[in-house]
Formats: C-alpha cells, sequence, structure tokens
C-alpha cells in the first residue's frame, strides 16, 4: 500500500520519514466543507476523505473520480480528486484535477500548495515558482518558503524562511524547513546549524545526511515523494477522459465558421506546453476555447461529442487531429548545439531491468529509438536506481514536447537537465542520426 502522510498529520505540521520539514497539515488535509452535501455526490466525497484519512488512495481515488463524475463542475471536488491522485502518488492526473479546481475557482493555500509540489515533481518548476508568486498572499510562509526552494529558487526560500523563523507563531518545522532550503542551496554549514537547535548532534549529522543523498536538482521527484509521504505510481495514464472539465462554449452567433479556433479539448497538463506550430492555433489556448468540436478518437486525448451546430462534425475532425500529430512529428534529436535538458524514462533497480525496458519501449515508439540514452546511478536510502533518459534536445521545450507526446500514448516520463555521471548505453546506439558525441 502506498504510504500516505494525509491521515494524521492533518491534525499538525507534516512529518515525513526522509525530512522533518514539510508543508502544514492544512495544505493536505482535505476540507471538510467538500462533504456537507447529502446527494450521492456528496457521499462519495465524503467517502473520499475518510479514505484519504485511511491513507487507503486506491479507494479514495475511486470515490473521489465518481463525486466529480457526477457534479463535474464543483471546484471543491476537482480539489478532492486531485488529493486523492497525490496521496496515489499520481503526480500527472493531480496536476489536471488541481489546475481544474484553480479553473473553477477553487484557490485556497491547499489547492495551491498541491499544486506546486506535483509540477515540483513533473519537473515543471518554472510552472511551480510562478503559481506561488502569484499566490503568495495565500500560501502560509513556512510552506511558501519551502516550496520555493523545492522548485529551484531556494536563495528565494531561504530568504522567506529566515524571516518566518523570527514570527511568533513559528514551530521547531519551521526552523527545518529553512535548514532543508539552506541545503538545497548547497549550504550545508548552516544547514547543520540549523538542524542542531531542535536535536541532537547525531541526530542532526544523520539528517543532513539523509538529505545530502536527495539533494541532486534531477532527484526532485523523490524530494517531493518523501515531503510528502507517497510512492510515485508508475503506471499514472493521466485523469480519466471522461472526468475532463469541458471548457465553456461561446455563443455560436458571435463566433463566425471561419474564426472558429479548431483545436484539441486536450487536458491542462498537456495542453500547457506543447509546441506551436504555423499554421495551427496554440494549443495553450485551451482555456479559452470558444467552440466545443467532435473529433474522431485519439488514443490519450480528451475530447467531447458536443458542437455547435453550423459545424460540421467531420470537418471539425480532420482539422483537429492533425495539429497535435504534426506538434509530435517535429520533434527530433539535434546533431549539433544539443541543451543539457534530458527526458527520464524510468528508474529501476537493476541495468538488466532497465536494458529489458529501453528495448521494449524503443521497439513500440520508433521516435524515442532515434534519440542517444543515457544512464546514471542514484542511491536513495542505500537503494541503488538505474535511470533511463534520452537526450539531444535543442531546447527544453522540446524535452517537454516530447516527453507530453509520450504520456498522450499513456507512458511515464519527465523533463530534467542531465546528471554529471551520465554516460551513454552503447547497446542502445540512436537509430536515428548519428551523433558527434557516440
Amino acid at each position: 500500500m502506498k504510504r500516505s502522510a494525509f491521515g494524521k498529520a492533518a491534525a499538525s505540521s507534516l512529518i515525513v520519514a526522509v525530512t522533518m520539514v514539510g508543508c502544514t497539515g492544512a495544505a493536505f488535509r482535505p476540507s471538510m466543507a467538500t462533504v456537507k452535501q447529502k446527494d450521492d455526490a456528496g457521499k462519495q466525497a465524503l467517502a473520499a476523505e475518510k479514505a484519504i484519512a485511511r491513507r487507503e488512495a486506491d479507494r479514495a481515488i475511486r470515490a473521489a473520480e465518481e463525486a466529480v463524475r457526477l457534479k463535474p463542475d464543483n471546484a471543491a471536488y476537482r480539489q478532492l480528486l486531485g488529493l486523492a491522485y497525490v496521496a496515489g502518488g499520481r503526480f500527472a492526473s493531480a496536476e489536471t484535477a488541481l489546475s481544474d479546481a484553480m479553473t473553477l475557482g477553487n484557490r485556497d493555500s491547499r489547492t495551491v500548495v498541491n499544486l506546486v509540489l506535483v509540477r515540483i515533481a513533473l519537473g515543471r518548476n518554472d510552472a511551480a515558482q510562478a503559481l506561488l508568486a502569484a499566490n503568495a498572499d495565500k500560501v502560509p510562509a513556512a510552506d511558501y518558503g519551502l516550496a520555493m526552494a523545492m522548485a529551484g529558487n531556494a536563495p528565494e526560500g531561504v530568504r522567506i524562511l529566515s524571516e518566518a523563523i523570527h514570527d511568533p507563531s513559528a514551530t521547531a518545522r519551521t526552523r527545518q524547513n529553512l535548514a532543508y532550503a539552506y541545503a538545497l542551496a548547497g549550504r550545508w554549514k548552516d544547514a547543520r546549524l540549523v538542524v542542531g537547535m531542535d536535536l541532537d548532534p547525531q541526530a542532526a549529522n544523520q539528517r543532513i545526511t539523509q538529505w545530502a543523498a536527495v539533494a541532486a536538482p534531477e532527484l526532485a521527484p523523490l524530494r517531493v515523494a518523501s515531503l510528502i509521504g507517497v510512492s510515485m505510481a508508475g503506471d499514472d495514464a493521466g485523469q480519466p477522459v471522461a472526468l475532463a472539465l469541458a471548457p465553456e462554449a461561446a455563443p455560436v452567433a458571435d463566433a463566425p465558421v471561419q474564426m472558429a479556433s479548431y483545436e484539441m479539448d486536450v487536458p491542462r497538463h498537456v495542453a500547457e506546453e506543447l509546441i506551436e506550430t504555423a499554421d495551427s492555433a496554440p494549443i495553450g489556448a485551451a482555456d479559452t476555447i470558444p467552440v466545443r468540436i467532435a473529433v474522431s478518437p485519439t488514443p490519450g486525448v480528451s475530447h467531447r461529442d458536443s458542437m455547435p451546430r453550423n459545424i460540421p462534425a467531420q470537418t471539425a475532425s480532420r482539422k483537429t487531429a492533425f495539429p497535435v500529430m504534426q506538434k509530435v512529428a517535429l520533434i527530433r534529436p539535434v546533431d549539433n548545439g544539443a541543451s543539457n535538458w534530458v527526458v527520464q524514462l524510468g528508474a529501476y533497480d537493476s541495468a538488466a531491468v532497465a536494458r529489458e525496458k529501453w528495448m521494449s519501449m524503443s521497439r513500440s515508439n520508433g521516435m524515442l529509438a532515434a534519440f542517444p540514452v543515457m544512464a546514471s546511478q542514484a542511491t536513495i536510502n542505500g537503494t541503488v536506481f538505474h535511470r533511463l533518459a534520452i537526450k539531444g534536445f535543442a531546447s527544453r521545450a522540446d524535452a517537454v514536447a516530447l516527453c507530453r507526446s509520450i504520456r498522450l500514448g499513456k507512458g511515464q516520463c519527465f523533463v530534467r537537465e542531465g546528471a554529471p555521471n551520465a554516460a551513454p548505453l552503447r547497446w542502445a546506439a540512436a537509430k536515428g542520426r548519428q551523433f558527434a558525441s557516440r
């Protein structure tokens, strides 16, 4: 069973196994306001909350999904669904659900903090920092500083937390958050000094050692999972298509056919970072799609059956399916000037398993086979993980676009910077262009 910190930690500060740091319990506790209704949706939401409290993530997800299915425009139920996904380690699904909750008007600190953390886990530090900055007035200082440090801006996190520890309401958790921010900033002496304020010397040394084991930038997903107290799900295919938030359609009379935005209604976490092409409208405009259209089924992509009466379904389908395929086709490895961004495809407990997984992935996805494969190792709590990643991207945007296409095919990945100890796998030479580094 996946281990969750949502239950007893809700009454106080979130204390996790690896680090005595964390966001406030309120940031993770489902709001009782979501379950006051006595209809079927309210009963399902109550069941989801109880399942989260019992650390039964799978049951919580099923109940929350049913509540959203019954009342898809209820922001509180969308938030609850996001919390259930987080409890199950399904970060990609959680990003969609929590983003939908914010779109529907739920912008409290609980939603913001959890959405920030899942974006960090998905390698979207810039988006996480932007979300924090836009909601600084809603997020407690101790949560804000820690989240900002984890999102890659450790100096700002240190600044916020250095002020927060002098507040009369500051606790040991606030000080430990500051120590962790110091560690993420590479200020290990300061981290050790602050840790020692609340722990004996031996325990303080052990904590610093634990933090050092997960301090590398590419280990952000593991840091988030440890902070929340969950195990990352390796089979997250995203939120079910049937639960996708329907965009509001503009009046047909005010939207001439030739000006309609022929876009796919893709999940928001997919729409935000797909690369734009010259002859299709930006997918990122999905939040304001003026027309709902019918499309031919595409695996992993949300779609709608409703459409304005004056737009033939056949025409809409034909114009909708093409742009996404075109965007995916544009991502190719570059010969020279590749960035340091990579797409991590998985982490396995042995080199043999990593090789077997790569062979399977490259056979089923010819696009992946065109990229050079890199291997690196990370030791977490004494366990060595063998990580597979592909490189050869001109920019972070290209890496994100390819990762998104993998997720559309129900695969798993996230974007990060290349590890210093990464080495090319000779048995997995790229089948596309030849690279000078090879």
